[in-house]
């Protein structure tokens, strides 16, 4: 993706920590007619048999995107953090509005999982989610024939990590005053996308309060 070189998030462990953070993304691939196909998904970040991470997930069968995964296709997957409108009132000075975000985006090739590799995968995720519940369940808490049944209905599927590129636009280049003027004007928008954008440019300006 284009980043300019101010905002651009290079850090590998600040990306996989984005990722897993903000784990709902976007899967891109594109169709043998040459149509761009997307899907919508919780992609987990694992690591696979070498310590090496790849990301995994799974689609509905019913989902023609899965046909094309068993091919080592080229993949896309976008995950999103906060990010909010800038106005250009904000500043001491004239100026174009902007928008501040952050991104990350991993390039890589796909493969099928195996029934087996499926059910150890449905096992992590539902941990992990299940994890926040009052009353978790869990896999293990299904009978098998259940579970070998249910996942008849899905596609599960890695990605490696080829490519992993991070953008964090935050009004980096403007002066400590300006920098400031946004982050007071984004807390009080009330939007908690604004707010969380706000907390994230605290952070990296120590210089800065809340």
């Amino acid at each position: 993706m284009y980043i300019p070189k101010a905002f651009q998030e290079t850090d590998r462990d600040t990306l996989l920590q984005f990722i897993r953070d903000n784990s709902f993304g976007l899967l891109v691939t594109t169709g043998n007619d040459g149509v761009p196909i997307a899907t919508h998904l919780p992609l987990e970040l694992l690591p696979d048999t070498d310590g090496q991470f790849q990301l995994i997930g799974h689609l509905a069968k019913a989902n023609p995107q899965w046909k094309l995964l068993g091919q080592a296709t080229p993949a896309l997957a976008i995950f999103s953090g906060p990010h909010s409108y800038i106005s250009s009132s904000w500043y001491d000075h004239v100026n174009v509005p902007t928008w501040n975000y952050l991104a990350v985006q991993i390039t890589g090739r796909t493969r099928l999982l195996t029934d087996d590799e499926t059910l150890a995968f449905l096992r992590q995720q539902v941990d992990k989610h299940e994890a926040f519940s009052k009353h978790p369940i869990s896999v293990e808490s299904m009978t098998e024939e259940y579970v070998r049944k249910e996942m008849r209905g899905i596609v599960a599927f890695t990605i490696s990590i080829d490519t992993l590129q991070g953008a964090a636009k935050l009004s980096q280049n403007r002066d400590d005053k300006n920098y400031q003027s946004i982050v007071s004007e984004l807390q009080q928008t009330g939007n908690p996308n604004a707010i969380e954008l706000a907390k994230e440019m605290v952070a990296r300006r120590p210089t800065i309060t809340e």
